[in-house]
């Protein structure tokens, strides 16, 4: 009688055991999932903060020159269709302002450059916006962009800034 009476308290131990373990998997681990994915986005704003506090030089609003290319009638940009979605999504663009830093020491140079030729500009603003889709797109990050683009194609720090003027995504 001894006997059973203890194999019923294992077994009864061993179920809760098992209980606990499922609401622990079920429960738990996809909150700690959530979590951590909050700390890594968190942290890699901040180090996003970080890298440009270090790769910015320092100017002010007086040192930007801005540079206008603007369209008489607004320039259609296709953009990534979206899947099971037919339509043709575009983004209507009224021009360009790209900010050069007045105290960078190849503004002259650049700007010249960016000034008497702006195909290759224009043509890295196309191929972003156009890489987007219309339920991702977010100007920010697309003017982000293609200020690292010309940066990279121009080998300059000079330009800083790339502003849309009168987008329309429709």
């Amino acid at each position: 009688m001894k006997k059973n009476i203890l194999t019923v308290v294992i077994m009864a131990a061993t179920v809760i055991n098992l209980v606990l373990t499922a609401v622990l998997v079920f429960s738990v681990v996809p909150a700690m999932n959530k979590t951590t994915n909050l700390i890594d986005k968190v942290a890699s704003v901040i180090d996003l903060e970080i890298e440009d506090k270090v790769e910015g030089e320092d100017y002010t609003i007086e040192d930007l020159e801005p540079y206008n290319i603007t369209y008489e009638t607004a320039l259609k940009i296709n953009m990534v269709p979206e899947e099971g979605d037919d339509t043709m999504h575009v983004c209507l663009l009224g021009g360009i302002s790209i900010s050069f830093n007045t105290k960078a020491e190849d503004y002259a140079a650049v700007s010249e450059q960016l000034k008497l030729n702006s195909v290759y500009a224009e043509d890295v603003v196309k191929k972003t916006i156009g890489s987007y889709k219309k339920s991702e797109w977010d100007q920010i990050k697309a003017e982000q962009e293609c200020v690292k683009k010309l940066q990279q194609m121009y080998d300059t720090k000079c330009i800083v800034e790339v502003i849309f003027i009168d987008p329309m995504v429709a």
